[in-house]
């Protein structure tokens, strides 16, 4: 797990609270790890094996670690950025379109908060997994359980930014210096651009974000916006766009929540395989993807879960901000 330099680490609540939220969304502990399978539905009570073939792996040779043999289903978990069920709903027909690319039953599911998926996936309950940029460098870094495959790319762009957003009406907010002493809706403690990089903004006009700000885990960008137009918080740190996300239902979203403040560029998500496949079925799994997205189906299925249009080959490195960004956030392995 992660924790900050004050050592707070608990369960992530997805509710509407105070200061403690935020304390609590910092990466979820064993109790995540232990709870994984129930709470993603992975839909298997036997042994790991019963996925994988045969159940039978080539032997370990030279120290490396033995490989598996192909599985005979595949379970693809998403991070909850939006409402879990609608988020659900959504990405069924991603894991319908890779199911018949695969040949094999595709299962989707949404985890009840970002490092719940990395937990799963260390313990082998998740095979693939659309990790945010932060997650994906603790799955591969601390948990060594991942390898990245694809990132998401928005009309051609391979990054994205945050920013922090107010209501139109309200002049007391012009720039990043006015945030302090303001409730502050933040999405997750291990969302980039919900937490990580508008926290780093925050810090770097001398405002603490965890006692300069009353700061509350809205649990998704969508439910962060949702709280500024209600008026329960008088800043959203969010990924740019997500005003689009909740249009529908706000039409007038765009004219009452305006960005003040936008981030330095933000490597964009990842699609990550668990360690342990063949590079051969790594390859499949990669190819099936980047072709289901060259369909306009894909496209419009991407556009509803995360807002991207393609997936493209990534490369570990352009992870090295995001790497510098939780060093600079004291964020530290326990």
């Amino acid at each position: 797990m992660w924790y900050t330099n004050h050592g707070n680490c608990h369960i992530h609540n997805t509710s509407i609270g105070g200061f403690e939220m935020l304390k609590k969304t910092l990466f979820v502990g064993m109790t995540v790890a232990l709870a994984a399978s129930t709470i993603i539905g992975c839909g298997t009570d036997k042994a790991e094996e019963n996925k994988s073939g045969s159940g039978d792996a080539t032997e370990q040779k030279d120290g490396k670690a033995a490989t598996e043999a192909d599985p005979k289903e595949l379970v693809v978990g998403f991070i909850p950025s939006q409402d879990a069920e609608t988020l659900s709903a959504k990405a069924k027909p991603m894991g319908d379109m890779l199911s018949k690319e695969l040949g094999i039953p595709v299962k989707v599911t949404v985890t009840t908060n970002f490092n719940a998926l990395v937990e799963a996936m260390a313990a082998k309950k998740v095979d693939v997994g659309f990790l945010s940029p932060v997650n994906y460098v603790f799955a591969k870094d601390k948990k060594k359980a991942v390898t990245l495959l694809l990132q998401t790319s928005r009309k051609g762009s391979s990054s994205y930014k945050s920013m922090l957003v107010k209501r139109a009406d309200d002049n007391t907010i012009n720039k990043v210096e006015d945030v302090k002493g303001k409730r502050v809706a933040f999405v997750d403690g291990s969302s980039a651009a919900g937490y990580t990089f508008p926290a780093l903004m925050l810090k770097k006009v001398n405002i603490n974000p965890e006692t300069d700000v009353k700061a509350i885990m809205a649990g998704g960008h969508d439910k962060g916006l949702q709280a500024l137009y209600r008026g329960d918080v008088d800043v959203a740190a969010v990924f740019d766009d997500a005003r689009d996300r909740i249009e529908k239902e706000y039409p007038d979203v765009k004219t009452k929540l305006v960005p003040f403040a936008k981030s330095e560029d933000i490597p964009n998500d990842t699609v990550s395989i668990r360690n342990g496949f063949s590079e051969a079925f790594n390859k499949k799994v990669a190819d099936a993807f980047i072709k289901i997205m060259k369909t306009e189906e894909g496209k419009k299925v991407g556009n509803e879960i995360y807002n991207f249009d393609d997936l493209v080959p990534g490369k570990d490195e352009s992870f090295n901000i995001i790497r510098d960004a939780v060093a600079q956030m004291n964020l530290q392995p326990k």
